[in-house]
């Protein structure tokens, strides 16, 4: 076959090596950019060189068979060509749903049918009307009237090349820094060979008879290689620009190896409004000094892991940033700063409301009315609180440094340094109660807790309270309550018998003043075996235990009837009611089936008792027909306090309410229509998961009262107390 070269083969050539050698080194990067950009990318290089071989091998055929078959091929690279590069545009930009499976299909269904029919028909039978070899020019060019297919073609080519045109001159115009230097540069990329083509077409450039589109590869392949390796065009996209900068809550700041801001994201506009692409890295953050000193000490071994903090001041109000600074591409530590390569990011993070809290946690910690104290495991004390110097009257750096059981009283050290080691081992809080020495010389009593502080570091924290005052006061009043309740039992005993050695002496008007004293003697006496019953139930250590209520109430109702012969008392309990209580359960469930009977003005009294399941656990229920307990007796208990004027008329209720509460139970009183009270006590089950307490409490069965009715208001109510009056 006879060739004729010609002047534009080199440069297709050329443009053809440029492409293939684009695609070949795309395909090797796969995995660095976003997978659609870089397959789009392949496909317009593969594009434009099929193009530009298979239009210099047309060019260079001398026969006219020849030449249509090489146009074939051109029709193969143009058709890749109308498909890869509006894929790739919409690749760049973020606009990946056209790339999805049934949208592709529509962008690629007409070049597809332009490639097909080429090759299966023929270009001659489907773009050009009566083709033909020319001499023009001293060359062999195919001469032909277009179709209505090919200016279709054609058509539809430059309306999608405008539309991406378009896109990428938005993107232009609103992105920054390296990201609009791509997009304006595939624009020119893009623009460049269809203007060529397009003046070729007119005349107004070369001869008519060259399709000048393909050679301006040649030009265009070299802003290809500038926008790939200059500026990263497969390793740093727009889409991960928008997706990860410019959507980041902190803020970030680029600024290139010459100290100009090429990049910043909005959050960092906010941080800094001075700061804008083109600045000066001084000039925009002269306000903040600091962000220099972090950007410059990150080309430094030394500072390079470091963080830097800086203080916004606006006004009254402060913002508190840390600054990250990490040098890029060639500002490595020592290198000399270079134009247009390296540079450094600034990350910036606003650690305004962390910071608040550390400094609050800080001031209640100073302010705390205990000594909290750090200390590792050398027994060192690294930290001591300001309170100590209020509480003990050493100023914290007396005691940092030193052992933390310098201070502690010398019996207490042992167990001191063994709550102290166990914190270590265990990893739990160690309870401690030791004495402290005061600067004056006096000891105080102080309650402790050691604990862990963090489980990756080898400190603990100390927190020490005050109990010197507490503890003498309780003691006090437990003397107070022993004396009080053994020298009123004695004079009780005492004034008791007296009366009954005055019975043979007075006359039988002074009988009724003796049956007076008696009945004090027993108040007294009742009171005395009360404050010994609270004195228990307050200080009683000793573990709950399970009680079958159904017999401890059918018990205690029998003596009830055999102390009382005249009242009538009404049980109904279940065959097993088992409860988790405290021990002097039985004291509190006394007071109240004696109150109910002692304090009722009828001559028959009658009592309702009724054990039965109630919400998981058990309900004791006491319902007499007597006066009612008076609101000043109720209005102290709600209040939980004794005053000079208003105080209740015995130990029994505060007994009552320490003993059911302290069984994990509530109490509850409500006075009855039309006369009388019902006293509840709701106790939990010893069976935690359910047993004979499973019944739900809707069957909340109201005592029976003593004419066979309902109790008023037996549903149940708020965690309250009973009154017992003595």
């Amino acid at each position: 076959m006879v060739w004729q070269p010609t002047p534009y083969t080199a440069p297709l050539l050329v443009a053809a090596l440029a492409s293939f050698s684009f695609a070949a080194y795309a395909a090797r990067s796969r995995g660095r950019g976003e997978r659609a950009l870089v397959r789009a990318f392949v496909g317009v290089a593969l594009g434009s060189g099929v193009w530009s071989l298979a239009y210099a091998a047309q060019l260079s055929a001398t026969a006219l068979d020849a030449t249509l078959f090489w146009n074939r091929f051109v029709w193969v690279g143009t058709g890749t060509l109308a498909v890869a590069w509006p894929a790739f545009v919409l690749a760049y930009v973020d606009r990946t749903s056209w790339l999805r499976p049934r949208r592709f299909a529509l962008l690629c269904l007409v070049p597809a049918a332009v490639v097909s029919g080429a090759l299966l028909i023929g270009p001659e039978a489907l773009f050009y009307r009566d083709p033909s070899l020319a001499d023009v020019g001293g060359y062999l060019v195919v001469e032909y009237a277009p179709t209505p297919e090919l200016l279709a073609f054609v058509a539809y080519s430059y309306a999608v090349n405008l539309v991406t045109f378009a896109v990428l001159g938005y993107a232009a115009l609103t992105r920054e820094g390296v990201f609009r230097r791509q997009a304006a540069l595939l624009l020119v990329a893009g623009v460049a060979p269809t203007v060529a083509g397009v003046l070729g077409v007119w005349g107004a450039v070369g001869p008519t008879f060259v399709d000048l589109t393909p050679v301006t590869f040649a030009a265009t392949s070299g802003v290809i290689g500038w926008i790939v390796f200059r500026h990263r065009l497969l390793d740093l996209s727009p889409i991960a620009r928008d997706t990860v900068f410019a959507n980041l809550a902190d803020g970030v700041v680029v600024v290139d190896a010459t100290g100009r801001i090429v990049d910043v994201n909005e959050p960092a506009r906010g941080l800094f409004p001075s700061v804008a692409v083109g600045r000066d890295v001084v000039e925009a953050f002269d306000s903040a000094p600091g962000v220099v000193e972090a950007m410059r000490g990150a080309r430094t071994e030394s500072s390079r892991e470091g963080e830097f903090r800086v203080t916004l001041t606006d006004g009254e109000s402060h913002r508190f940033l840390t600054v990250d600074a990490h040098a890029i591409d060639g500002a490595d530590a020592g290198a000399p700063p270079r134009d247009g390569a390296g540079g450094t990011v600034l990350l910036f993070r606003d650690v305004t409301e962390r910071e608040t809290l550390q400094r609050r946690y800080r001031t209640l910690i100073e302010k705390s009315p205990n000594v909290v104290a750090v200390c590792g495991t050398d027994g060192l004390a690294r930290y001591v609180s300001p309170s100590i110097e209020r509480l003990l009257g050493h100023s914290p750096a007396e005691v940092e440094g030193r052992p933390i059981v310098d201070l502690v009283h010398p019996d207490d050290e042992l167990e001191s340094q063994r709550a102290f080691e166990r914190a270590f081992e265990t990893d739990e809080p160690q309870p401690l109660d030791h004495r402290i020495a005061h600067a004056d010389g006096n000891w105080r009593r102080f309650e402790t807790t050691v604990e862990r502080l963090f489980d990756d570091t080898e400190e603990v924290v100390i927190t020490a309270t005050d109990v010197t005052e507490s503890r003498r006061y309780e003691q006090r009043l437990q003397v107070l309550n022993r004396v009080l309740r053994h020298d009123l039992k004695n004079d009780t005993n005492v004034i008791g018998g007296y009366a009954d050695l005055l019975r043979d002496h007075v006359d039988e008007d002074g009988g009724d003043y003796l049956d007076i004293i008696d009945r004090k003697v027993e108040t007294l006496t009742h009171l005395s075996d009360q404050a010994r019953e609270i004195d228990v139930a307050l200080h009683n250590e000793a573990e709950q235990t399970r009680i079958d209520l159904a017999r401890l109430v059918e018990r205690l109702s029998e003596s009830l009837e055999s102390s009382f012969p005249d009242a009538t008392v009404r049980v109904s309990t279940p065959d097993a009611a088992v409860a988790h209580a405290d021990e002097l359960l039985e004291s509190a469930v006394r007071n109240v089936l004696e109150n109910a009977v002692v304090h009722n003005d009828r001559e028959r009294p009658t009592v309702d008792v009724t054990v039965a399941a109630a919400g998981g656990g058990y309900r004791i229920e006491v319902a007499d027909d007597g006066p009612g307990i008076p609101p000043v007796e109720r209005a102290v208990f709600s209040e939980a306090r004794e005053t000079a004027l208003e105080h209740a008329s015995g130990l029994g209720l505060w007994l009552v309410h320490w003993i059911v509460t302290g069984s994990g139970g509530e109490l509850d009183i409500e006075t009855r229509d039309p006369t009388g009270t019902v006293v509840r006590m709701r106790l939990p089950a010893a069976d935690a998961d359910g047993g004979t307490a499973a019944e739900a409490d809707a069957e909340d069965t109201p005592a029976a009262d003593a004419d066979g009715g309902n109790v008023a208001g037996a549903d149940g109510g708020s965690s309250a107390a009973t009154d017992v009056r003595d």
